[in-house]
């Protein structure tokens, strides 16, 4: 039986499964179409390995097309998620992150949390702090 992958790489950027239920994308430079098209078929591909999952997203030294904003809010699910994380982002990136968040609540079946920290350390340690909430939650 063929291994699942752990890590996909296109363009200047990549994903990588970190945890059972957590996979990290780092995105440099500029984020393309045809990136954001990729990015979303990753994303699919990893609900499939790993069912509801949290994705960090490290953008600080990124930057996405509109074309793509509206890309990912039409057709990233947010079945998928348990939470999104944005690490790095800026202003402008912080405001469409949330658009793109609300779009897809709209559109999807489920509810995730989208958050914004400034170090990958404060995005691992918020999906520990979410991971005990959901799951004092279930009981």
């Amino acid at each position: 039986m063929a291994e699942k992958p752990r890590e996909w790489k296109f363009s200047a950027h990549r994903v990588r499964i970190e945890s059972a239920d957590m996979a990290v994308a780092v995105f440099e430079g500029p984020i393309t179409l045809d990136d954001v098209k990729r990015t979303s078929e990753v994303y699919a591909e990893l609900f499939t390995i790993l069912g509801p999952y949290y994705i960090v997203a490290e953008i600080g030294r990124s930057q996405i097309e509109a074309a793509g904003r509206r890309y990912l809010s039409e057709n990233n699910k947010s079945e998928w998620f348990k939470g999104c994380v944005y690490v790095g982002a800026d202003i402008v990136q912080k405001t469409f992150g949330k658009a793109i968040s609300l779009a897809m609540l709209y559109t999807g079946k489920t509810s995730f949390d989208t958050t914004f920290v400034d170090t990958l350390a404060d995005a691992r340690t918020w999906v520990d702090q979410h991971r005990a909430r959901q799951q004092r939650k279930a009981g």
